[in-house]
This record gives structure tokens, sequence and C-alpha cells, in this order.
């Protein structure tokens, strides 16, 4: 099998978001390994919450480059370098023109089509064609719609996304320009993939959202559902010990909520 080395930073989004990049590129026969050493496509899965975190990333593709060019000077396997996350959605193409290393920059929003660009990227280098590959598309419903099932980590625990993106536009906050607006899932959708969670061991879940306390998903009947609701459904499902939820906004917090946490 080919090799995948994926490395996050970051919230625990991007952490969710890596795991499901793995499934994606699992179903195209690739398997994670633990060094970028081992690797035939590497992954950076970033944060732009701080600017540190931002450089980071070009320090970390240089010393991918460093692999790279090992490689291509013993006639060894390419290494492809993809920078996904909200870095990549917020600078896009200029990445590749900063650090012209990089194969693929991939968006948030993207990760289930990864197969397809890699495929794309691959057809260009056959023909002697720089990649340049950028997809920083918002369709965040065909992200949510074409991602493999959650699995269930080392622990007995697990991530499974509510919501995405935020309306607050905090003066110090990028979350709306790198994860778009708030989106929220189905509350059918949410709970189906906590009773799957639950049915291979899980006994704890963690909701997460850029701002988890903005969910208004609906239920089958089309009416609006909060927070508050979804935890008391989730609560109900056989197995389940503990939920978690983060990251929150205070703008957001209501009495429903509140009562949830009560009952």
């Amino acid at each position: 099998m080919k090799k995948l080395y994926i490395k996050s930073y970051g919230c625990q989004m991007n952490v969710y978001d890596a795991e499901r990049m793995a499934d994606v590129m699992g179903g195209e026969g690739y398997e994670t390994c633990d060094t970028p050493d081992d690797a035939d496509m590497v992954i950076l899965n970033t944060c732009h919450i701080r600017e540190k975190a931002a450089e980071k990333v070009y320090s970390d593709v240089g010393r991918l480059r460093q692999i790279k060019d090992k490689r291509k000077t013993e006639g060894a396997k390419d290494l492809s370098i993809t920078v996904a996350g909200c870095v990549a959605q917020a600078e896009g193409a200029e990445m590749i023109r900063r650090a012209p290393v990089i194969d693929m920059v991939v968006g948030p929003q993207a990760y289930h089509r990864l197969p397809d660009l890699l495929k794309e990227k691959e057809e260009k280098q056959a023909k002697g064609q720089r990649p340049r590959i950028v997809d920083t598309d918002f369709p965040v419903e065909s992200k949510f719609d074409h991602l493999p099932k959650a699995k269930k980590r080392d622990l007995p625990s697990a991530f499974v996304t509510i919501q995405e993106g935020c309306d607050k536009f905090c003066t110090f906050c990028v979350v709306p320009y790198t994860r778009g607006a708030e989106f929220s899932r189905p509350l059918s959708v949410l709970l189906d993939e906590a009773r799957a969670l639950a049915s291979e061991g899980v006994r704890e879940i963690t909701l997460l959202g850029q701002n988890v306390n903005a969910y208004h998903g609906e239920d089958a009947s089309g009416r609006e559902v909060g927070l508050g609701r979804l935890i008391r459904e989730v609560a109900e499902i056989d197995g389940l010990e503990r939920i978690r939820y983060t990251t929150s906004h205070p703008r957001d917090m209501d009495q429903d909520l509140m009562d949830a946490h009560r009952d």
C-alpha cells in the first residue's frame, strides 16, 4: 500500500478533519505512517488562527522539500506535498507562488475531492507539467455528503462535527473567512453517526463546531433544532456515557441549552 503522513496543527476540528482525510485516502489504497520519510503523500493540515502557526507551515514545507529533492537525486519515489486546512483556504494559490514545491492546496470544504485532485496532479506530472492544483471552494454541504462514516479512534471517544463556520466576524478572528458561513448538519444524520459510533464501542462523543452552540439543524419534520435538543437525543443512545462539545460562543448560549445541562 501507499503511505500517507498527515500533520495537523491547531484545533480539534483539524484532528477530526485529519481522520476524515485519512479515511478518504484509505479508499484509494493509502495507509497512514508515522513519518514523512516513509510517505508517498504528505498532507499538512494547517491552522490560521495565529501568525506563528501559519508561518510554521512554510518551515515544514522547507523540510519536506529536502526529502523530495533527495528522492529525486536518488531516483526514488516522488513525495507528493499537499497543504490543507485554514492556511490553504486563506492563501490559496499564493502558497504555491511562495513555495513552488507544494503540489496541491486544498481548503477544508474540498477534502472529499482529494482522490480526484491527486489524479489530476499525477496526470499533469505525466505530461511534464507542474501540478499547481488549488481547490478552495466553499460548498460545505458536499463535504459532509461525501465523506466516509466517522470511525472510532484508539481511545473510546470520537468526534462528531455538527456544524461548521461562523457568522460573528469578530475583529481578531479569521474563521469566517477560512471556514465560511455557519452550516449545520441535519439531526437525523448526526444521531445515525452517534449510534454507529456507540455500536463500535465509543463511550464519549465530542460534538464539534467552530461555533458549536450556533447549531441549528433540522429534524425529520423540517423544524429547526438547537444544541440543547441534540444533546438530549444523543444522551438517549445506548452505550454512550459522556457528551462534550467545543467550541462555544457566549452570544448563542440560550435557556434550552442550560436546561439540557441541568437535565
